[in-house]
C-alpha cells in the first residue's frame, strides 16, 4: 500500500466515488458536509476531480450545495448522459450530469426531487442507490432518509413512491443488482430488511435482527449473483446468501463502525471498508471466507466515511510491473482529507 496523493477538501469530507464509465475512469467526486454551530445550517460541496497522467489530483469544479451525505454515479449511460445523484441535507435530492466541452469537464444540474415530509418537516436524505434498467428500459433511484423512509423515483415518468421502512434513520438503501425490483434497507433500529417493488410496501419480504447496532451499508455483488454484504456500527462486516437470509454465512470484525463497503470492480472478491475511527481495510471474501488482508490509513483525529476503488486503472494496462496495482480513494471527516493509494492486488 502506497499513499501517493492527498488533497485538502476544506470542508469535512464524507463520501468519495470514482466514475464507473470507462472513458472517464480518471474522474471522481468527493462530497463535503459543514455544520455551522451558531446557525445550525448545513452546507457542503460536490467536488469534481480528475487524476492526471502524472498521478496528480486536479480539482476540476466545486459545486456549492447543501451538505452532501452520499454520492452515486449511475453505472449505465441514460439517454446519452452520465448521471451523478447526490443525497443532500436540504429538502431535495439532486441529479447532475457530466458535461464535456473539448477537454473541459463539468457537472450541471439535470433534475431534482423533493423529499417526503412528516408533520410539515422535510426529511434529510442519507443514501442513494441506482437500479439496473428494467425490461422496459426505465430506471429508478432510491434514497433513504433521516425519518426512516425509503423513496423511489422512476426517472422516465417521475413517479415517486415513499414508504416507512425503519423506526429511526434509514441509513442505507441498495438494489439487488440481479433483480432491480428487490431493495435492501438498513436502519438505526438495527434491522436489515428486504422489499419487493412488485408487492405492497406494507411489510418486508424478510426482516433480520442479527446486527447488534445500526445497519449502515449494504452492497449486492455483481458477479456472484446470490451474495450481498452489510456493515454496521457494531463493527462487523457480514456476508449473506440471498437463498438463506435467516443469518449471515460469514463475518469479520474490523474494530470500527463500518460506514461504507465497496466491492473491487473486476472480480468482486475483495471488499473495501471505510471503518470510521479505525481507518480503512481490504477484506478477502473469496472461497466464502471473510479475512482482513490489509489495513491502511492514518487513525489520529480522522473519521473515515468514504472509500472507493478506481474502476478502470488504464494507466497500468501496458505496464507489466504494475498490472496488479489498483487505485483506492479514501476521505476523512475531521481533517477534511482526500487520500489516494496504490494497492498491489497480489495481497
Amino acid at each position: 500500500m502506497e499513499l501517493f496523493a492527498s488533497y485538502d477538501t476544506i470542508y469535512p469530507a464524507d463520501t468519495v466515488e470514482w466514475c464507473p464509465i470507462l472513458k472517464y475512469s480518471n474522474v471522481f467526486v468527493c462530497g463535503t458536509y459543514k455544520l455551522d454551530e451558531a446557525s445550525k445550517t448545513k452546507t457542503g460541496t460536490i467536488n469534481l476531480f480528475s487524476l492526471d497522467s502524472q498521478n496528480k489530483i486536479k480539482l476540476v469544479q466545486s459545486v456549492p450545495e447543501d451538505a452532501v451525505l452520499d454520492l452515486k454515479w449511475n453505472s449505465f449511460i441514460t439517454s446519452g448522459k452520465i448521471l451523478l445523484a447526490a443525497a443532500l441535507s436540504g429538502k431535495h435530492v439532486s441529479i447532475y450530469h457530466l458535461n464535456e466541452n473539448g477537454t473541459d469537464l463539468s457537472l450541471s444540474l439535470f433534475t431534482s426531487f423533493d423529499l417526503p415530509k412528516t408533520d410539515g418537516e422535510s426529511h434529510m436524505s442519507l443514501s442513494i442507490a441506482w437500479s439496473r434498467p428494467y425490461e422496459n428500459g426505465s430506471q429508478s433511484i432510491a434514497f433513504s432518509d433521516s425519518c426512516g423512509y425509503i423513496t423511489l423515483v422512476n426517472l422516465n415518468d417521475q413517479l415517486i413512491r415513499s414508504f416507512k421502512a425503519h423506526g429511526f434513520e434509514s441509513w442505507i438503501v441498495t438494489y439487488n443488482y440481479w433483480e432491480p425490483n428487490i431493495l435492501y434497507t438498513g436502519g438505526d433500529d438495527c434491522k436489515f430488511k428486504c422489499y419487493d417493488q412488485r408487492l405492497q410496501f406494507d411489510k418486508p419480504v424478510f426482516e433480520n435482527k442479527e446486527h447488534e447496532q445500526g445497519v449502515t451499508t449494504c452492497s449486492s455483488n455483481k458477479i456472484r449473483e446470490n451474495i450481498i454484504v452489510t456493515g454496521s456500527y457494531d463493527e462487523n462486516i457480514r456476508l449473506w446468501d440471498v437463498r438463506n437470509m435467516k443469518h449471515s454465512y460469514n463475518s469479520v470484525k474490523v474494530d470500527g463502525g463500518v460506514w461504507r463497503l465497496k466491492w473491487e470492480p473486476n472480480k468482486e472478491e475483495y471488499l473495501l471498508s471505510a471503518s470510521m475511527f479505525n481507518a480503512a481495510h481490504i477484506i478477502d471474501t473469496s472461497l466464502d471466507v471473510a479475512n482482513i488482508c490489509q489495513s491502511f490509513g492514518e487513525k489520529n483525529n480522522r473519521l473515515y466515511y468514504g472509500a472507493d476503488w478506481c474502476h478502470h486503472d488504464t494507466q497500468f494496462e501496458h505496464d507489466t510491473k504494475s498490472k496488479n496495482k489498483r487505485i483506492i480513494a479514501t476521505c476523512s471527516f475531521y481533517d477534511h482529507k482526500l487520500d489516494l493509494f496504490f494497492v498491489n492486488m497480489k495481497l
